[in-house]
This record gives structure tokens, sequence and C-alpha cells, in this order.
């Protein structure tokens, strides 16, 4: 029997996850963490065989937790990393042996990924994967803008990127709608789309970058285009042709 730990910040993502895995065989499902802290403390608590790690949470990222139990002295679980976004689902993690899921998750799919990695843990120590593991996924990817300070009536005000809803143009000017507000900039939509988390913001149009994060539906449009509606906002932001390939791949739409 394997012991498994879910972390994710999202309880619905938890929960979807732990509905699957109960109806595994040889998988018991022994707690939750919704974030990186509490992830370290019930790994330590509950000695857990696999850990299904989200990549992308706030203030401790699922790499950084990785990298935290790749310095421990003793063997550290199996880690299968859970993401939204497929940038991370690289050669490494078959290499390595340590397998990814891609959000929303599909049960065939975990299960082979269980089956891959159970039958294959014992060729390499777990601490050796996880440590090329982290290496890698450290040299493929940059540090994305956590914050972006912004003048609203001579006052430059912080604002955190997990607030802005959508960026887009008006005549020459950028605009941020963020939470706390819209502000004007003077950065590009390209310079902006450079310093954003990717598996975040998406260019979903000329105009416009998007926070998945505030996406409450998706309406197919005229010639594979598509309009976003966004949650608690009346814009509606559109997905152009030359974006909906990629929008389609990573909202998983058939």
């Amino acid at each position: 029997m394997y012991r498994c730990l879910i972390v994710d910040d999202e309880m619905p993502a938890r929960q979807e996850l732990i509905y699957i895995l109960r109806g595994i065989e040889g998988i018991d499902v022994v707690g939750e963490a919704s974030h990186g802290m509490e992830a370290l403390e019930r790994i330590e608590e509950l000695k857990p065989d696999i850990v299904f790690l989200d990549i992308q949470m706030p203030q401790m990222s699922g790499i950084e937790v990785a990298r935290r139990l790749s310095y421990k002295d003793e063997n550290v679980p199996i880690i299968i990393f859970v993401t939204a976004y497929d940038q991370f689902a690289l050669e490494a993690f078959e290499v390595n042996a340590i397998d990814y899921l891609l959000k929303p998750i599909r049960e065939d799919r975990l299960e082979k990924s269980l089956k891959k990695i159970i039958s294959t843990e014992k060729e390499k120590p777990r601490k050796d994967k996880l440590e090329k593991l982290i290496e890698y996924v450290e040299l493929n990817t940059k540090k994305a803008l956590q914050r972006i300070s912004l003048y609203h009536q001579g006052r430059l005000i912080p604002i955190e990127t997990k607030d802005i809803i959508y960026i887009t143009t008006e005549g020459r000017n950028t605009i941020i709608q963020s939470n706390k507000g819209k502000f004007e900039t003077n950065h590009t939509l390209n310079e902006l789309m450079e310093g954003l988390d990717s598996t975040t913001f998406f260019r979903s149009h000329k105009s416009y970058i998007v926070n998945l994060n505030y996406i409450e539906s998706i309406e197919p449009w005229f010639n594979s285009t598509y309009n976003i509606n966004l949650k608690g906002n009346g814009t509606v932001i559109p997905v152009s042709r030359n974006y909906s390939k990629e929008f389609k791949k990573i909202m998983n739409i058939e």
C-alpha cells in the first residue's frame, strides 16, 4: 500500500485528486496540505511514499518544497508534480522517472503515472532523481515578476502580479486592470509578458493579456476564435486566431 499526500492551494483541486486516488487499488490518501510550509510539516509527520505536489503555489512553490526535501539526509518521497501548464512537462520528468500531471487530471493518465513510477522507483535513489529534476527546472525556467509598482495620482502603488486581472491597450497607453483598480504604465504588452509568469498569464490577442485564474467561462466564437468571460468582471477578452491553438492546449479544450 502506497501512502499519498496531496498538496495544492486550491481545495477543489485537492478534492478532485483525492476522489480519483481513492478508487485506485494499492493507494491510501493519508493527508493533504494547502501550502508549502504545511506540506513540509505533513511530510515530516506522515512520512508519505508519494507526494502529489502542485508547482504553482503562493509564497512557496512546489519547486521550493522539493528543493527543501532534497536537502534532507534521509530518502525523500516520490514526487509527482501537478501543474496547469505544460512548460514544466519536459524530458527531465521522463529521464528521472519523476512524473507530472496536467490539470484537469485524467484518471487514465494518473494510473499510468503511478504504474510507471512504482515499477521504476528502485532503479535509482529518489533523492538523486529529485536533485536532478530541480536542477533541470531551474536551468530552464526564469523567475517571474512577483509585483510591479505603478503611478497613481502622484504616488507609486505596488501591485502583486497575482492581483492583475488583465492588461490591454487604449490608444497608445497600456492599461493594467487589477483588484486595486485601473492603472496606466509605460511598459508595452511585449515587455510585460516577458516578465510575467507564463503559467498564469496568457497573451490572447495583440491587445490583451489575461490572467487565466480569473476566467469564469469561455465562449466559442467564429473562425476558431473564443471570447473569455472573467469572474466578477463584465469585460469580455477576445482570443484571436493567432493565439487560439495555444489557448486550446493550455485550457485542455478538445
